[in-house]
């Protein structure tokens, strides 16, 4: 308890104006040189000098996910595991269209969510630790937004009939307070565990529960009510949604969504048809990881034309290139066992330079292949080197333009 008193404490004393050229001082160090974190320290006391380098490391690391909020209060990993500004506002748009009178936002962390909630509605943030609780209330405050920050364990909460947002842990190390553990695939690692998780749920059937985008979906409390949302930043797939109740615009099925595009996708889960066919046809495509991860790839077979290389693999091939934003697209140039060799002379006699190896379930380690393939030429192809049935084979193909 002393520890964290003593946290909390160096943590206010760099939000008073005395600490100014303390923060200064730790941003225009490099501080991995020993010295100069010995001086800091010693001038600073190395409590606080802790805190403040912890400080401006999560501010450089939160430039990206928070470029309104320079001044951003929170600690590195609590960066890391909040809600981006981009995929907070996407998420906080459901919630305005229900214009609840209030939201619950539980296990706010640093407040990614919160701030975007807050903006919509009257809202409640509530985190067990008390300085990640206090983090939340300093950036609600600096952003402008009246929203209200209570540090409570959320299982003891009486909450009935609310509109809740959930974030829970997804550290295994997080049970003991650490924070900084393995992260947790399965719903039942998580804290709080699942049979809280279904009893809030059915104690306010309009919820929303943050999950990683890893999550193992059979282990979800999936009903024809709820939905199960992946979201894709930047083509960088970021954390799933299980949206309940009224929250739930599509129930029953799975969506893939693309932020900041806006684009969306909804549909019930279906394994893709497979070739029949041991190689490619004239494109390759590479679904958005959403598109992949929610299960929607036989819907946009049928829609465009393409089949699955093999059984699991996620590689679509067809006659022609579906249209974006869901695909990448790859024109097929030549075809070939995947003979290092045999691959490097049909390259050579290309005028082959840079090469970009793609791989999929481990067929190839694909630095090792990339340095076995590249040429002295000037021509850049990008190699698919897939396992299909029992062989593995290489596909050469055009670089997309631009």
């Amino acid at each position: 308890m002393n520890d964290q008193n003593d946290s909390m404490t160096h943590w206010l004393q760099l939000r008073d104006a005395a600490s100014a050229d303390l923060l200064k001082e730790a941003e225009a160090g490099d501080f991995r040189q020993v010295s100069r974190l010995g001086r800091l320290r010693e001038r600073w006391g190395a409590g606080l000098a802790t805190a403040a380098l912890e400080l401006v490391a999560a501010r450089r690391s939160a430039a990206t996910k928070f470029p309104s909020l320079p001044g951003l209060v929170g600690d590195v990993a609590g960066v890391e595991q909040a809600t981006g500004l981009l995929v907070a506002q996407h998420k906080a748009g459901r919630f305005s269209r229900l214009a609840p009178d209030r939201i619950h936002d539980l296990c706010c962390g640093i407040g990614g969510d919160a701030l975007a909630l807050a903006a919509v509605a009257s809202t409640t943030a509530c985190d067990v630790d008390p300085l990640r609780a206090w983090m939340c209330g300093q950036n609600l405050e600096q952003a402008g937004l009246d929203g209200q920050v209570c540090c409570e364990n959320v299982e003891e909460l009486a909450l009935e009939g609310e509109v809740i947002h959930i974030d829970p842990s997804r550290r295994e190390e997080d049970r003991k307070g650490g924070g900084q553990g393995r992260r947790a695939w399965n719903f039942r690692d998580y804290r709080p565990g699942p049979e809280f998780i279904e009893s809030l749920l059915e104690r306010n059937p309009d919820s929303a529960v943050k999950l990683g985008p890893g999550i193992r979906i059979a282990d979800l409390p999936l009903s024809e009510n709820s939905e199960l949302e992946f979201i894709e930043e930047s083509g960088r797939l970021v954390q799933a949604v299980l949206w309940s109740g009224r929250l739930a615009l599509n129930p029953g099925r799975h969506t893939a969504s693309l932020v900041p595009l806006g684009e969306q996708l909804s549909g019930h889960p279906a394994a893709p048809p497979c070739s029949s066919t041991p190689g490619p046809d004239t494109w390759i495509a590479v679904a958005a990881p959403s598109l992949e991860r929610a299960g929607l790839l036989a819907g946009a077979c049928d829609r465009h034309g393409l089949v699955e290389m093999a059984a699991g693999l996620g590689i679509l091939t067809g006659a022609s290139p579906p249209p974006g934003p869901w695909f990448r697209t790859f024109e097929v140039v030549e075809s070939m066992p995947w003979r290092p060799r045999k691959v490097c002379a049909w390259l050579a006699s290309r005028d082959a330079g840079l090469i970009e190896v793609k791989t999929r379930g481990g067929a190839v380690n694909p630095e090792e292949a990339r340095k076995k393939l590249r040429g002295r030429g000037d021509s850049r192809f990008i190699v698919f080197i897939l396992r299909l049935g029992k062989k593995v084979v290489a596909i050469i193909c055009k670089p997309p333009p631009g």
